[in-house]
């Protein structure tokens, strides 16, 4: 038979057998070529069998024509890799690929391309995605399972719903047509983003379990299939470390879609790694959603590659499905109501909490196979803080079963399980971690809390002879029946073993503690181990001397490229990183004025004469337009270090330009418009859109002196609006910025742009001089689903015939130039070595803290280590112990600020 890969309403099948999809998400891309080894052994232990990466295009043509496929960046031998420790794959070639990269995977020369249409069927566009494909498939193709790799699916794009161009035309289907025609075969699915003619995989979180059932209510041939399961979620600077995605949620997660009959996930992420460089991106939310350098995502696997909680929750989950998933998935994803009945214990005043009803409660179909119409299932929910007993009846045969659930999970109960055509399991209390099929023997296993008592039930069906016991454990109690063993047990420290002849077969079952269960290895032979859990690690700080250099950028002269005037740096050829912008001007009289920036991305440090004056740009306290500039007579050098922190990876705003767009201008001012707003919410409603035109004034506001970034409401929808003063012969722009709601900005009653969590996704800029008059204006805001997040208002004028007068240059990059006074200040340079011996000889992890610094850019031993910033919630950066030499060298540009304490923190080799 030869190799084939079919995707449908039942899931997936490989070589016509039914394939249940345990997936995780492992960027090769974001870790070190030397890592992938042991992150991909670890991934198959924990009980995945296929890798899920997305491929980044712009990491890949660096430059038009011109392909990188090596070290971190080749895709051939991370796919060989997962072929050989027997991993399937899932490759998502994009070409648009979100993953909180920089532009969403596609190049800055691609995007910086003057009236290109990005995510539709542009002609620019396609042409070079055609090349891209054309280099690609060269390395996809090949591998296929159908070709004997391990390929098994192909998203087309990604989450195109998003795009804010969603069906605007078929470029879905041509992105797939172009996948077709040079060679994928394996079936292509989409991610939010359906298209007639292809299975259509859902993303989420909490809910996700009822999004799949109501998917098929709509559309009953798809698949119940989950492509990305947020199993944590990315950082950003100057937010909270994202830690809210618990073990014990992803635990009811994964027991809720068991329950509706889902036959697959991947875990995004299941090991997030590093935006090592300037690759990280930046999202919706606000004009600060810039991802960290970390991309450790809160993932069951750390940024390190150690196991955390919820690796070991999951894994447990993974060999249950992996071992019935296949068989159990499409029963219960047609199952009806009914089966067994359940009793949820009653709230006893003063003593205890009521129980839950149960998640799910069913039986099979009647047109599900013969072997399976008795089957019956519960899935028990304690959603409160302290166990709970239920009382669960099954009808034939008549038993009552005690059932304990933890606190806050679900524990699955079945009935009538055939576990193989021969042996059935008829009821059960504890937890089963899977059954296998071994040459010698089946294999059993049973798992729960230290001290739980417990039963199991099992039937021989064919009935050729009474089950027999060979070995029992202490504690094990086995009732013999004419064709059937009850066995009652109780959880304890040491496994418990319980050997047994059934029929033609030889059966093992083992009761395991939950942690036992969790870290337990399969062998090969059906045996057992246990390995003991790893020892912690053991830390040494190494601090090590700095030696401050200067930059050549601030001083020289040479390198420089003239310009009319500014540009972006994206259309100068500097795609990544800094860039410096240079003004000379020739002053006839003193100058005291505000330069003001009105088009930077994002963020510039102003150099007047080789004095740091401070910064324009995005921060963590809001924006700042406009600094000041006292000059006097006589010719002056105006540098502007230029960062850009990472384009947008998703929304509207994909494809933006960094640097500098236009020119400085003289007599800027900024205001901060955030309070005096009349907020209205009572019955707006039926007045729409009209309540733009309002005047604050002459309505009863249902809240005067609203200050939006302290707003105490939450509610459907809201109108907040405020007068603004405009003086003529000046422009103004409006920087807004808040959260994803959707919504609307008007300004003197007409709309200025229409928003939502897609399309600009709470951060509005925008020149409305051609929408203000001069003197009094209204502002108005329209937000829905509106639940007290802040928000911040910035208005920017500034004469538009008040150019900076100037000769422009521009040079790319930041360079070291001679050692420097270590108590001068700007932007500098900090060289740090130390040898490879002065670090333990065995390093499991090895990280970079960097106390004092503020903001910049890491290189080790030459290469582009790392963005730092240090508003949090990074604290250290990771450090590829692969990437170490005999003696290695540290360079640390900063912004500004003097000598910080560098620190690198090893830690021994984890077990």
């Amino acid at each position: 038979m030869a190799p084939a890969v079919t995707l449908g309403r039942d899931g997936l099948w490989l070589d016509g057998q039914p394939f249940y999809l345990l997936a995780g998400c492992i960027h090769y891309f974001r870790w070190p070529h030397a890592e992938w080894r042991s992150l991909l052994t670890q991934a198959r232990r924990a009980g995945l069998n296929t890798i899920d990466t997305v491929i980044p295009w712009n990491r890949h043509e660096p430059r038009p024509g011109h392909f990188d496929f090596a070290d971190e960046a080749n895709l051939a031998a991370f796919l060989d890799l997962c072929h050989v420790l027997g991993l399937k794959v899932i490759v998502r070639p994009g070409p648009y690929i979100c993953a909180e990269w920089e532009n969403g995977g596609l190049p800055a020369w691609l995007t910086a391309t003057p009236g290109i249409r990005l995510r539709v069927d542009d002609p620019q566009a396609l042409k070079a995605v055609e090349r891209w494909f054309d280099r690609l498939m060269e390395v996809l193709v090949p591998r296929q399972h159908t070709r004997g790799g391990p390929i098994i699916l192909c998203q087309i794009e990604n989450e195109h719903w998003a795009s804010g161009v969603y069906a605007h035309d078929f470029h879905q289907q041509t992105l797939a047509a172009a996948a077709t025609a040079r060679g994928i075969e394996v079936p292509q699915y989409t991610c939010v983003g359906a298209m007639p003619g292809r299975p259509e995989l859902r993303n989420g979180w909490s809910g996700l379990a009822e999004k799949l059932l109501q998917t098929r209510r709509l559309w009953p041939d798809n698949p119940l299939m989950v492509s990305e399961l947020w199993s944590g979620w990315f950082d950003s600077w100057s937010t909270s470390r994202q830690t809210r995605k618990t073990a014990a949620k992803l635990d009811m997660t994964l027991h809720q879609l068991t329950a509706v009959g889902a036959a697959g996930f991947s875990h995004w992420m299941w090991a997030g790694g590093t935006n090592f460089g300037s690759w990280g991106g930046r999202t919706v939310g606000g004009d600060l959603v810039f991802m960290t350098t970390s991309y450790d995502y809160d993932a069951p696997v750390s940024e390190y590659g150690e196991w955390r909680a919820k690796a070991l929750v999951a894994r447990r989950h993974h060999l249950f499905l992996g071992s019935l998933g296949a068989r159990l998935a499409p029963i219960l994803a047609d199952a009806v109501p009914g089966g067994l009945t359940v009793l949820s214990p009653p709230a006893v005043y003063g003593r205890s909490e009521p129980g839950t009803e149960p998640y799910r409660t069913v039986r099979a179909s009647p047109d599900a196979p013969e072997a399976w119409r008795d089957f019956q299932a519960t899935f028990l929910v304690n959603a409160g803080l302290e166990g709970q007993s239920y009382q669960v009846f099954l009808a034939h045969p008549a038993r009552h079963l005690t059932v304990e659930v933890e606190p806050a999970t679900i524990r699955p109960i079945f009935a009538h399980l055939p576990l193989h055509d021969q042996l059935r399991l008829v009821c059960h209390t504890g937890r089963m971690l899977g059954f296998w099929r071994y040459r010698e023997r089946d294999l059993l296993i049973i798992y729960g809390q230290p001290g739980e008592q417990g039963l199991v039930e099992l039937l021989d069906q064919h009935g050729e002879a009474p089950p027999m016991v060979t070995t029992t454990s202490p504690g094990l109690q086995a009732s013999l029946h004419k064709y059937s063993i009850e066995v009652t047990y109780w959880i304890n420290e040491n496994p418990g073993i319980l050997d047994l002849h059934c029929g033609a077969r030889s059966l093992r079952l083992m009761f395991l503690t939950d942690a036992a269960a969790a870290r337990c290895e399969l062998l090969p032979d059906g045996t057992v181990q246990i390995p003991s859990p790893p020892v912690p690690l053991h830390e040494t700080r190494l601090n090590l001397p700095t030696e401050r250099f200067g930059v050549v950028e601030m001083i020289t002269n040479e390198g420089w490229r003239n310009l009319t005037r500014p540009e972006s740096l994206d259309r100068l050829g500097c795609d990544y990183g800094y860039g410096w912008y240079r003004a000379t001007l020739e002053l006839e009289a003193p100058l005291e004025t505000r330069l003001v920036a009105p088009w930077l991305h994002d963020r510039a440090r102003l150099l007047v004469d080789g004095v740091d004056v401070g910064w324009f740009g995005v921060s963590h306290h809001g924006p700042r337009y406009t600094l000041p500039l006292k000059l006097e007579a006589g010719q002056h050098d105006v540098r502007l270090l230029v960062d850009n922190l990472g384009r947008f990876n998703y929304g509207l705003k994909l494809g933006e330009l960094k640097g500098l767009l236009d020119t400085l201008y003289l007599d800027g001012e900024e205001q901060d418009l955030s309070q005096g707003w009349s907020a209205l919410w009572q019955e707006v409603q039926f007045a729409g859109e009209a309540v733009a035109h309002a005047q604050p004034g002459a309505f009863r506001p249902d809240q005067d002196a609203v200050d939006l970034r302290h707003f105490a409401f939450s509610g459907p929808a809201v109108w907040l609006l405020r007068t603004f003063e405009v003086q003529p012969g000046r422009r103004y722009l409006l920087h807004i910025t808040g959260d994803r709601s959707s919504g609307a900005l008007f300004v003197n009653g007409e709309a200025v742009e229409r928003f939502s969590r897609h399309r600009s996704g709470g951060f509005l800029k925008h020149d409305v001089t051609d929408w203000v008059r001069p003197g009094t204006n209204v502002l108005a805001l329209f937000l829905q689903g509106y639940a007290g997040s802040p928000w911040q208002a910035t208005l920017v004028s500034y004469p538009l015939k008040r150019p900076l007068k100037a000769r422009w240059s521009f040079r790319a990059g930041v360079t070291p130039d001679r050692p420097i006074s270590a108590s001068s200040t700007g932007p500098a340079f900090y060289r740090v070595a130390f040898a490879r011996n002065e670090l333990p000889a065995s390093i499991g992890r090895l990280s970079l803290r960097l106390d004092g610094f503020a903001k910049g850019h890491i290189w080790l031993n030459g290469r582009n280590l790392a963005r730092f910033w240090q508003p949090g919630p990074q604290e250290a950066y990771k450090v590829p112990v692969s990437w170490l030499t005999t003696q290695n060298e540290l360079w640390i540009f900063v912004e500004t600020g003097t000598a910080g304490l560098v620190t690198l923190i090893a830690g021994g080799q984890s077990g």
